[in-house]
């Protein structure tokens, strides 16, 4: 392999002559006063392309229920799945509205994290102390508030779930960066006595005996942050036009008093009901040597120890697209990831790549291929929200997109967020849909057996 050269050092002389050329035109003087008092994003705002977005939708799922907020925690991936089953949830138990706790499925999502770093370190215990494997592992733990559609599955179909006035938030699930700091330690230490055991010459019966300790004081610390996770609970609540098969008389706007006393997983199996195994992860990955049509997944990406291995389908943006709108047609809401922190003002609701204008605020060309941006890491999936609506056009093409966020009602339009087809074109980078909205053919190719990827790959299987 050719060894490179790295050039000479910058120069004074090379400094003044990018000095002269900046100079040189006015106009980046006042791009400069625009930024400097309003930050790139307000200044590159674009009023004229912000007036042709229009707010309105041919397709729309309407009865999602209140807008929710995670605030100070990275659990998007955990709210949006909610907000998936909680709609189907909602039109069972005949209600407008209704939220699942958060909070009881974070708890066991810590604590499987957890299981599964330790777990992973004794599976790795002959690594080298700075191999990338190693780096990684102590990257995976409790300590994470994010994660990925089958994070969220595998804990539900585990756990089930429970509305969230049975297990509120505490001050630790709203805010978790003093609850995250103290478990990343506690974690790192205790995979570095693992190790260190190991090398002392300790047997395995001896080292999981060690960690059963570890978990133990986890379980203590994350009880002590979020509560015990309900067991049971009751569960009190107002009907809305009850079934008329079982109330003939009811009047189109009376109401039914309900009290349900029932376990978590109870309440999903009999609320929700869904056979989570038949969702689908669709990926758009145009990178170069992933092909399309082809399942992947990420070796030591997970939650759940012993869960089924999480695979997702590449396909094009057409093929994704059509599963999404065959989706909400049938009203049933997407989960979706993206990389959110492109061209968004969190105050406007608006998500579209010419709404903020960098390009001709720095007189630079930003913009490129869709498939280096994620094999060179300059964009990636950082927020999960749902897909609740889709605008199709005369030719029945989409052209923007109604999104439910997680921010609170605050941000965007009261909570709603709008994104531009061509915004969905760049961004967007996976859908989660039932198998029943595929084409046979996609839906047999997500069957096959997936192409394993190192947890450092341009993308992780969600």
């Amino acid at each position: 392999m050719k060894k490179t050269t790295l050039k000479p050092e910058l120069s004074l002389k090379q400094i003044a002559a990018y000095e002269k050329a900046y100079d040189a035109t006015p106009a980046n003087v006042i791009a400069e006063h625009a930024t400097g008092r309003n930050g790139i994003f307000n200044a590159a705002y674009s009023t004229e392309v912000e007036s042709q977005i229009n707010g309105a939708f041919s397709i729309e799922v309407k009865d999602t229920g209140s807008i929710t907020n995670q605030k100070s925690s990275g659990r998007c991936w955990m709210f949006s799945g909610l907000n998936v089953i909680r709609s189907i949830a909602m039109r069972k138990m005949h209600v407008k509205n209704l939220e699942l706790s958060q909070s009881y499925l974070m708890f066991f999502d810590k604590l499987e994290k957890s299981n599964f770093e330790l777990e992973a370190a004794l599976a790795n215990l002959d690594e080298a102390d700075n191999s990338r494997t190693m780096d990684y592992i102590f990257m995976i733990g409790g300590h994470q508030d994010g994660g990925y559609w089958h994070f969220f599955t595998d804990l539900v179909k585990k756990y089930g779930v429970c509305p969230k006035s049975c297990q509120i938030e505490t001050a630790a699930t709203s805010a978790s960066t003093e609850m995250d700091f103290v478990l990343q330690q506690l974690l790192s230490r205790d995979v570095c006595q693992l190790r260190a055991g190991h090398r002392e010459g300790k047997s395995v019966q001896e080292l999981r005996a060690l960690k059963d300790d570890m978990l133990s004081e986890i379980y203590r610390v994350l009880t002590i942050c979020i509560g015990k996770p309900v067991k049971e609970f009751t569960y009190e609540y107002e009907e809305n036009n009850p079934d008329s098969k079982e109330k003939k008389s009811a009047k189109k706007d009376e109401s039914k008093f309900r009290r349900i006393t029932m376990t978590p997983k109870e309440f999903f199996d009999t609320y929700v009901g869904e056979d989570l195994d038949q969702y689908v992860s669709l990926v758009n990955w145009p990178i170069r040597g992933y092909e399309m049509h082809r399942t992947y997944t990420t070796r030591l990406t997970q939650n759940v120890v012993g869960a089924p291995t999480a695979t997702s389908l590449n396909v094009t943006l057409p093929e994704m697209k059509a599963a999404i709108i065959a989706s909400l047609k049938g009203k049933d809401l997407v989960w979706f990831a993206c990389d959110v922190s492109a061209y968004l003002l969190r105050t406007g609701g608006l998500l579209d790549t010419k709404l903020i204008d960098v390009d001709s605020l720095f007189s630079t060309k930003i913009n490129f291929d869709k498939g280096d941006r994620l094999m060179s890491h300059a964009s990636q999936c950082n927020h999960a929200m749902t897909l609740t609506g889709v605008n199709l056009d005369e030719k029945g093409q989409p052209n923007r997109w109604k999104i439910e966020n997680s921010w609170g009602e605050k941000a965007g339009l009261d909570g709603f967020f709008v994104m531009t087809d061509r915004w969905f074109d760049e961004f967007v980078y996976e859908a989660v849909v039932k198998r029943e909205y595929l084409p046979a053919e996609l839906a047999e190719a997500a069957k096959a057996k997936p192409i394993e990827l190192d947890p450092w790959a341009p993308v992780n299987v969600d």
